[in-house]
């Protein structure tokens, strides 16, 4: 293809974007809207998923023990737990040690503990759980294994609490999922339908074009061009809004999380990708070519 054909090709894929502005800015802001949308709640997502891998880091699983528990037992316990997968460490908590931090608990009325004739609290092995250990379905794994262990009072877990992050988080997760479908949809009927009123506009034009010998892809390129442009303007759009209001927002709520560049650059792609599906889309459907 020749550098005058090139440059044809560039001013008619650019030219495209101003030949029916009203329509063309339509389907813009229609498109940045769904798009704006999209990133909106993928933000909400990865946010509040941050949030609740923070949440599950405090959520911990402790082992109370009898009294009675033979030396052998506790040590096998100890070394099969530290072995288990999704234990991150295990701290064993002596009945003295758990008295003392009842003490530094209590303050000033820790002299109310003077009362007692003997400790009764009971020794504990505490577990700190890595991310992946996190889950509901782990966790109710480990308490339902420590509870087989001779010598094992009590296992205390936040089961209930971790299945209901994980529905929260889940729900998230999908509903982002239909989101992105449906804007995937929207965009590429918008700008189909965009395309199709210029090709329409068009047709005495195209014909003359296959007339004189053009090819297919040399007729097509510049509506996909087109599409393509409107998309990234679409993206553009999108993102300076979200930008500014991530501006407001975070002079508020410290520590959002925010796309980087690498992101940012992705969501441009896509964009651009959308609206060029789009105007292929169209004329598949409304050219033949």
């Amino acid at each position: 293809m020749r550098s005058t054909q090139i440059r044809y090709l560039l001013f008619e894929g650019v030219s495209g974007l101003f030949r029916r502005r009203l329509s063309g800015s339509i389907a813009i802001m229609i498109m940045g809207a769904a798009l704006l949308t999209l990133a909106l709640f993928s933000l909400v997502t990865i946010n509040l998923d941050r949030l609740l891998q923070g949440i599950r880091g405090d959520i911990d699983v402790v082992v109370y023990l009898h009294d009675s528990i033979h030396p052998e037992d506790q040590a096998l316990l100890h070394r099969d737990l530290a072995a288990t997968s999704g234990v991150q460490f295990v701290r064993h908590v002596s009945r003295e040690q758990a008295l003392e931090r009842f003490r530094i608990e209590l303050g000033e009325d820790a002299e109310l503990l003077e009362a007692l004739n003997e400790n009764p609290l009971p020794a504990s092995f505490e577990l700190s759980l890595s991310p992946e250990g996190q889950s509901a379905e782990r966790v109710s794994a480990l308490t339902a294994m420590c509870e087989g262990y001779p010598g094992v009072d009590e296992v205390v877990a936040q089961i209930a609490w971790v299945q209901r992050l994980d529905k929260i988080a889940s729900g998230f997760s999908m509903v982002t999922v239909v989101i992105g479908l449906i804007v995937l949809i929207s965009s590429v009927f918008v700008i189909s339908n965009t395309v199709r009123l210029t090709v329409e506009e068009r047709a005495d034009q195209i014909e003359i074009m296959k007339l004189v010998g053009a090819t297919n892809t040399f007729i097509r390129t510049p509506f996909v061009l087109t599409g393509g442009l409107q998309g990234l303007v679409a993206g553009v759009f999108a993102m300076m809004v979200l930008s500014f209001a991530n501006r407001v927002v975070s002079g508020h709520l410290p520590g959002l999380w925010y796309f980087g560049d690498s992101q940012l650059a992705g969501f441009a792609v896509l964009s651009a990708s959308l609206g060029a599906l789009g105007s292929a889309f169209a004329l598949r459907r409304h050219l033949k070519l």
